[in-house]
Order: C-alpha cells, then structure tokens, then sequence
C-alpha cells in the first residue's frame, strides 16, 4: 500500500507542477528577451575588460563589442582590408589600435559611425591602399597614426573633414614625392595639426628630403586626378605655367586657329575655361600662345 504521505504529495504536487510551469515559461520570456536587450558578449578571439578589448589573431572584425567598451585593439590579425562601415554596432569607441597586422587596404568609410573616436592608431601593418574618404566621418579625432605601413602616396583631401585633428603621424612610410603628392605638401605647410617629419623615399632628387621643409612650388606640375571631365581638343601642344599663385593650362590647336586658356579651379576639382584666343592676320595659334606666355 502506498504510503499517506505520497499520497498527499502526489496530491500536492498538482498545483506546484502548475505553477512550476508557468515559472519555467516566464523564465523562458526573460531569457529571449535578455537575448535581445542584454549586453553583447565578449568576441571568442578578444579579451575584453569593463572599458577595453584586445583582439589577437581575429579572422575578422567583430561586428560589435560590450557597450561599455570605449578602446579596441587588433593585434596580429590576419584580415585583409577594414571594409566599410566595420565599427557602425559600436559607437562609444574612442581609441582604435591596429598594430603588427597584415591587412594592406582601408576601404572608403571604414570607419563611419564612429562619432566619439579621438584616438586611431594604425601602425606596423602592410598598408598600401587609402581611400579619400578612409577617415571620412570622424569629426572628433585629435591624433591618427599612419607610421609604419607601405603607403607611397596618400590621395587628395584624404583630412577633408578632420576637424579636430590635432596630430597626424605619417613616419616610416616610402613616400614618393610626385605630382600626386603636391596636395600634402601645401597640406603640411597650411594645417593647424602638428605632422611629424617625414621623408621622400623618391624620385633620386627629393630623396631623403624632409617633405616638412618642401615648398609647392618645388613642383612643377598639375594635379588633376582621375580625367573625370576629358577636354576634346586636337592640339598641337600643351603647356602649364602659373600666375598669382593659379595654375594654367594652354592649349594650341593649329586646326581651329585658337588658343584655349583654362584655369584649375581648386574648389571643384577641374579645368574650367579662362579664355580663348582667336588667330587673326595669318598669325598662328602657337605664335599667339608664346605672346600671352
């Protein structure tokens, strides 16, 4: 015979298996919802601390950290390129470290989302490509580092937008001190940021100068970029020459009996018409040229 007391228990155990089960869904509820509101965890390849996180040997960028993670570091990694918008899940970054990686591409707006940085440090990797919109969107850095990399020229307008730079580190890298460089120069001599010295790797007679110490008018070339706006004359020669601090282009076409001035327009990045001269009494287009010249 079974005895009273499992009895009563059985007896018992009917409400407290009711109210057991609905404990177990409400506990179930809190878990799907701590999911969704809960704090992110730890990548599997980082070390994460109350503000910091260091990151070794990742395979690829986390898409989010802890929020409360203010300083990032990637160490020995062996990602490719930082694609673009790689740090939008996590906005409170103020300091980013990239050292010892090999990565050798920033795609254009790597680092958008990140209206807090003041601190990126990318040092010690193989960096060969940047995008003129690389660092678009970080209004807020005071300090980039570039040391180290394999960069030989940095492309236009690169720190538009870099308000609160204060400090820009481009040393150890092979630049070469060419017409797409120029920009950089008249950059260093104009900024308000301190810019470490740095040297020109080539051409042989800019070698080992101090790029600091270069004047743009050491250059005697234009810089246009990618011809996004082809100009479609038959000319016989073209030539450049500056005048007030402006750069010309002249262009003689022997067919047409014209001389076309244009004039760089620096604002909008292309040649825009300055002024046309006509051959007149047989003098030719070159002869007119060489007059206004």
């Amino acid at each position: 015979m079974e005895p009273e007391w499992i009895r009563r228990m059985g007896n018992a155990s009917k409400p407290f298996r009711r109210t057991a089960s609905f404990l177990c869904f409400f506990s179930v509820l809190l878990l799907t919802e701590g999911s969704k509101t809960g704090k992110t965890t730890c990548p599997a390849w980082c070390i994460c601390t109350k503000d910091n996180a260091l990151c070794e040997n990742a395979r690829a960028i986390p898409r989010s950290v802890p929020p409360d993670v203010t300083s990032l570091s990637f160490v020995r990694s062996a990602f490719a390129k930082i694609p673009e918008r790689s740090f939008v899940f996590s906005p409170s970054l103020q300091l980013l470290l990239f050292t010892a990686n090999t990565f050798d591409v920033i795609s254009g707006d790597a680092f958008m989302g990140l209206p807090h940085l003041e601190y990126l440090f990318i040092e010690n990797n193989n960096i060969k490509s940047l995008s003129n919109t690389s660092f678009r969107g970080l209004k807020s850095l005071i300090h980039l580092s570039l040391a180290n990399n394999n960069l030989q020229t940095l492309p236009k307008d690169i720190f538009k937008g870099l308000d609160s730079l204060t400090n820009v580190d481009l040393r150890g890298n092979a630049f070469k001190c060419d017409c797409k460089l120029k920009w950089l120069v008249a950059w260093v001599s104009r900024t308000n940021a301190t810019v470490e010295d740095i040297y020109c790797e080539s051409p042989p007679e800019y070698k080992k100068r101090k790029i600091n110490s270069l004047s743009p008018n050491e250059f005697d070339c234009i810089i246009t970029g990618e011809c996004s706006n082809c100009l479609p004359f038959t000319s016989l020669s073209v030539d450049t020459f500056s005048f007030e601090n402006d750069e010309f282009v002249v262009i003689a076409q022997p067919f047409t009996g014209k001389c076309i001035f244009l004039q760089w327009d620096h604002v909008e990045g292309t040649f825009r018409n300055f002024d046309n001269i006509t051959g007149m009494n047989d003098s030719s287009p070159q002869t007119l040229c060489c007059y206004m010249i």
